[in-house]
């Protein structure tokens, strides 16, 4: 089964649409989905007390990382749970669950421990809505193919890698989703298709040109994850 519906590409709103509100909240999800997004993408992370929470950053702006706090304790900085999260979406918007597990990182766990948490929170909502995940942790991607078979797991890479290249890794971590910037070398149509002949679906970030979006839709990728789901969306005709 493919991981995305047609008409391709869909549009993903990257955590939400946070050019008009504050990303990775449920005002941005739901705004994103206002403006002709299909999907949206969020950061997962885990707090000190070892609930899914979801933010970008390590740390919340005064400089405590999330994990030395409690899931409350988040709250009160505006962080929302991915349980609350999930549960106030609008009916039928996917969602793309990036696992932020990375070396460096005060919450980095090198048993990939945040992959089990995101699986139970992601449990109730198998087949009641689109779903996916991805990371830059080739490790955490092949965690996640194991644990939730059903939900295609992606790999995302930086553009020093080519999309030829960052293919190969994939496939070997059990991706079914390559996860390119929009910088990428090799988004034109041969590589594209040929990338996708070997069974991964593409979903480009983060692309706020409302021209470029048109290319990348040419070329034939499956998703393209935004800042502007509203320009985007309209560019491509789905407004």
């Amino acid at each position: 089964m493919e991981p995305f519906s047609p008409p391709l590409p869909v549009v993903v709103g990257h955590r939400g649409a946070p050019l008009r509100a504050r990303e990775n909240t449920p005002e941005a999800f739901a705004l994103a989905a206002a403006e002709g997004a299909t999907w949206v993408e969020l950061d997962a992370r885990r707090s000190g007390d070892g609930v899914i929470v979801v933010h970008h950053d390590p740390h919340t702006p005064d400089g405590v990382a999330l994990v030395e706090r409690d899931a409350a304790a988040l709250h009160s900085h505006g962080v929302h749970t991915l349980a609350d999260v999930l549960a106030g979406l609008p009916a039928g918007l996917g969602v793309d669950v990036e696992l932020k597990n990375l070396p460096g990182e005060p919450d980095f766990d090198v048993d990939d421990g945040l992959v089990e948490l995101v699986a139970d929170v992601l449990g109730p909502h198998l087949g009641t809505r689109p779903l996916c995940t991805s990371s830059f942790n080739p490790a955490t991607v092949a965690a996640l193919a194991a644990r939730l078979p059903d939900v295609p797991a992606g790999l995302l890479f930086l553009p020093t890698m080519s999309l030829a290249a960052a293919a190969d890794y994939a496939l070997e971590a059990d991706a079914r989703l390559l996860c390119p910037h929009e910088t990428c070398a090799g988004l034109d149509a041969d590589t594209v298709a040929d990338v996708r002949a070997r069974g991964l679906a593409l979903l480009v970030w983060t692309v706020d040109d409302r021209e470029r979006a048109a290319a990348l839709a040419a070329s034939g990728v499956d998703a393209l994850c935004t800042n502007d789901p509203a320009g985007v969306a309209a560019r491509l005709g789905r407004s």
